[in-house]
């Protein structure tokens, strides 16, 4: 039989289908490599955004403490500071500072050999525009300018909702505006029961100024805005933007810790300077420090600090102590895989959206008389008024006349104080006004003066003699006539010289005396001076009550001073100290020894006679009338 069909017939077709099929499957594979590689590429460029976005978190951070220091500074009520302090240019700088609109900075690009001709396959780079397009409030609310914020005051917690924080009050609505242009930090906010501060849970954060998830004492501001990176190159790039919103706090926290130190010198614990070991010494809460050193056999529960810890080999914090073979610690990582805690030493880079500062003046945390005011600050609380404790004080004690340039004794004094809520002033002068100690009039009188052992003039005042004088002067009661400074009027009087810190023998000094029942001060009491203080007698040891498990409860006081003697005997005095101590420093110094607390009139530190029981503060009334502050600065995703 004749076959009628080509040749090559089944083999064409065989070959068409095959490469149909293969040529199908290669447009597919290159399809899919086309899809995976724009995955790829809108991955890579979110997490380019990601970087970007937590980089400029981490510049917000710093600016904005910053920018609320600046808020409360004179004439940073002007236009010419605007540019320094408003929220816009926060993040603006921010943004520049972070290098946002960039992702390889020129720095290192000249390093990997990249040059400015070379092409960027990175769609998201380039200007991102007004800062608008990237952050911007929560919800719309009146402000003053368009680009805001949203700030955590009055009715802002019901328009956000409550995932968002609890709402400071403030009566003044165009400060309540303003705070959404600026951050502002003033005494003027409140709670809603009208106080300062109030007992918050602890942030979750790697820094524990106190145990994380437990209480502390603060006053929380917060802002709330949003941030959408890259919306601006959305079309290019294709990227849908992920829009995230944050919130800004920074705590007010007054000082509650059982030992802090704010000196920019390292903070010796554990000896004495002479080497002794703290054998006398408890400590029960937390330590901070601007840099800590931990020697000896020290034994903390916490241990925080700004710029580095040094823990000696014996010592130990939370339970952390060196390796015994390796000296090392062991890693934070580590430690909470391997505990339901967080690591017991910490210093705030520990964690990348939190900073701790101290609020410290220096030697003006004890000075009344010289840069007072803050005029035109756009802060209704001036940053001298904030961050120096001589001006909070109520009381003023001071020394208006002197015998001569050379004599320092003073023959004239002023007290001022609160009469029906306005300051009244009443000036003695030696010889007249001025009641002699041993008359009828001078056993009632609570200010005198004496001549120490060595010879040195000193001012002494009766704590316990206040209440009786203020009822006799018709002041007001001790209830608002709660702290008192004791200064020398150097301003107004060229025969008076400024008091020396160190204090030099020709200058006064500071007897505080009657100290041993401070109950009749409902707020408890604050004292600020620069001279050096004595405290002759025992100090605060009347209780006014006893706490739920029967402990006695002593009235808060605190006593700024920048050298503090006790006894003014010519011995050494056993020294048994509770409570809290706080270091602010000295200049040009190495190390600084808390502790070394000195004894007597020829300063000694017998370390042997050395007892201290410190305890971290947990509770509203254990606050004085006035504390030393720090910030705690914290940014934080809400949803």
């Amino acid at each position: 039989m004749k076959n009628n069909l080509k040749r090559g017939y089944i083999s064409i077709l065989a070959v068409v289908t095959l490469s149909s099929i293969m040529l199908l499957m290669l447009t597919a594979s290159f399809r899919y490599t086309l899809q995976n590689q724009e995955t790829q590429k809108k991955t890579q460029i979110r997490v380019d955004y990601t970087n970007r976005e937590q980089a400029l978190l981490r510049a917000v951070l710093t600016e904005v403490p910053n920018s609320a220091m600046k808020n409360m500074m004179a004439n940073s009520n002007t236009s010419s500071w605007s540019d320094q302090a408003r929220w816009r240019w926060v993040f603006e700088y921010a943004r520049n500072k972070a290098d946002g609109e960039k992702a390889l900075e020129k720095s290192h690009a000249e390093v990997l050999g990249i040059n400015g001709h070379a092409i960027s396959g990175n769609t998201g780079d380039g200007s991102q525009d007004h800062i608008k397009y990237s952050v911007s409030p929560v919800k719309n609310q009146p402000s003053n300018h368009w680009f805001y914020v949203n700030a955590g005051t009055n009715s802002t917690g019901n328009l956000l909702g409550s995932q968002y924080p609890e709402t400071l009050q403030i009566t003044n609505a165009s400060v309540e505006r303003l705070d959404r242009d600026r951050p502002i930090i003033t005494m003027d906010k409140t709670y809603s029961d009208g106080t300062q501060f109030k007992v918050l849970p602890y942030p979750q954060i790697h820094f524990g100024y106190v145990t994380q998830g437990q209480n502390f004492l603060a006053k929380r501001n917060w802002w709330a805005f949003s941030i959408a990176l890259g919306s601006q190159s959305e079309d290019v790039t294709g990227v849908a933007t992920v829009r995230k919103n944050y919130v800004l706090s920074i705590y007010e926290v007054p000082a509650q810790l059982a030992l802090g130190s704010s000196a920019s010198a390292t903070t010796a614990l554990g000896k004495h300077q002479n080497g002794a070991a703290w054998d006398n010494i408890n400590i029960s809460g937390g330590v901070f420090a601007t840099k800590a050193s931990a020697v000896g056999s020290l034994s903390l529960d916490r241990l925080t600090a700004r710029r580095g810890i040094t823990l000696a080999e014996n010592s130990s914090v939370g339970g952390v102590s060196q390796d015994q073979f390796t000296g090392d610690l062991p890693s934070r990582e580590a430690y909470e895989a391997e505990n339901d805690s967080f690591f017991p030493l910490a210093s705030s880079s520990d964690s990348g959206l939190v900073a701790f500062l101290p609020i410290t003046h220096g030697e003006g945390i004890f000075d009344d008389l010289t840069d007072t005011s803050d005029p035109n600050s756009a802060s209704p609380t001036g940053w001298n008024y904030y961050s120096r404790p001589a001006m909070q004080t109520v009381m003023k004690l001071r020394v208006v006349d002197v015998i001569s340039p050379t004599d320092q004794t003073p023959t004239a004094i002023s007290f001022t104080y609160l009469s029906n809520g306005i300051s009244k002033t009443d000036t003695f002068t030696r010889g007249s006004s001025w009641p002699e100690a041993n008359s009828r009039e001078g056993a009632k009188f609570p200010f005198h003066l004496e001549t120490s052992p060595l010879g040195r003039q000193a001012l002494a005042v009766y704590t316990g003699r206040l209440a009786a004088h203020l009822e006799d002067i018709g002041a007001d009661s001790l209830e608002k006539n709660s702290s008192l400074m004791v200064n020398a009027d150097y301003v107004n009087n060229i025969n008076i010289s400024k008091p020396n810190i160190p204090s030099l023998s020709t200058d006064i000094s500071l007897i505080l005396r009657d100290t041993k029942d401070f109950t009749p001060f409902p707020r408890g009491f604050s004292l600020v001076t620069p001279f050096r203080l004595y405290l002759a007698n025992d100090v605060n040891i009347a209780a006014r009550g006893e706490d739920d498990e029967g402990n006695p409860v002593y009235p808060p006081i605190s006593l700024f001073a920048p050298e503090k003697r006790f006894g003014i005997r010519d011995e050494a005095l056993n020294i048994d100290f509770k409570g809290q101590i706080n270091h602010v420093g000295k200049k040009n110094s190495d190390s600084v020894f808390p502790m070394d607390l000195r004894s007597g009139i020829y300063e000694e530190v017998d370390t042997d006679k050395i007892s201290a029981d410190l305890h971290s503060i947990t509770d509203l009334n254990q606050l004085p009338p006035i504390n030393q502050m720090n910030w705690l600065v914290v940014i934080e995703q809400v949803d």
